[in-house]
């Protein structure tokens, strides 16, 4: 079996092992230091910032579904939480009674403005550890070194 690295062939499914385990890690400690410091999981950062990210600071639940890559039931448990704690209202759609939007606060705005930077921090770190590590080092050297590909 080939591994990847400079001069030698692709194995896709060491490849995709190492992206696995890569991802793991550093979601692990990404999400360790989101909840420790802002009470925040990694999913409820994702969906402040998608929703930061708009102009007027809203999306269609059924938007946010899609920009997450999660079902409806686990968006809308999401927004009730981030509700709850005041980052985050929910409200009939202007233009469809029936669909519901979520509309990041000020407040919301302010712990996705710092938590980002602590996932900033906690990225950078989990990734330092990961170029050493033998198991994910040339996934890190490719990631980080590669260009990248614009996300839709």
């Amino acid at each position: 079996m080939e591994t990847w690295g400079p001069g030698g062939g692709v194995d896709e499914i060491t490849l995709w092992r190492q992206l696995a385990r890569l991802m793991e890690q550093v979601n692990a400690a990404a999400g360790r230091r989101l909840a420790r410091n802002h009470g925040i999981s990694m999913n409820e950062l994702l969906l402040l910032l998608s929703l930061s990210e708009r102009r007027d600071g809203t999306l269609r639940i059924s938007e946010l579904v899609k920009t997450l890559g999660s079902n409806q039931p686990s968006v809308s448990r999401m927004v009730a939480r981030l509700e709850e704690a005041e980052w985050v209202v929910r409200r009939s759609a202007v233009d469809d009674r029936r669909g519901v939007d979520a509309q990041v606060t000020e407040a919301g705005r302010e712990v996705a403005r710092a938590a980002e930077q602590t996932l900033r921090k906690a990225l950078a770190e989990a990734l330092d550890a990961a170029a050493v590590n033998d198991a994910t080092a040339s996934l890190v050297a490719r990631l980080r070194y590669a260009p990248a590909m614009p996300v839709d």
